[in-house]
């Protein structure tokens, strides 16, 4: 979970899950497929000030260079489920 603009991942992942909270305020988050906000953005999402909203549950992503969070303030949290993968796109093991 994190409240702040964050790299979350340095290699390819797959993403299944997201979940947003504004706790207190309105919350805002993108999230980019790579290591800063020029890479490709591959979700927006926006929840009011006390709720909660989840997607992507059974539904997975490829995320090809990693995976870069920024939010609107700390008072939106954001939790991303992800399973990394080795630099040729395999699951490591």
């Amino acid at each position: 979970m994190v409240n702040a603009n964050t790299v979350v991942l340095k290699s390819p992942g797959i993403v299944g899950n997201i979940c947003i909270a504004g706790d207190g305020a309105n919350g805002d988050c993108d999230i980019y497929d790579g290591e800063n906000a020029n890479a490709e953005r591959k979700y927006h999402l926006e929840v009011l000030s006390g709720s909660t909203a989840e997607i992507g549950a059974g539904h997975f992503r490829k995320f090809n260079h990693g995976i870069y969070i920024v939010v609107n303030a700390s008072t939106t949290f954001v939790t991303v489920e992800y399973l990394p993968l080795t630099t040729d796109g395999k699951i490591p093991g």
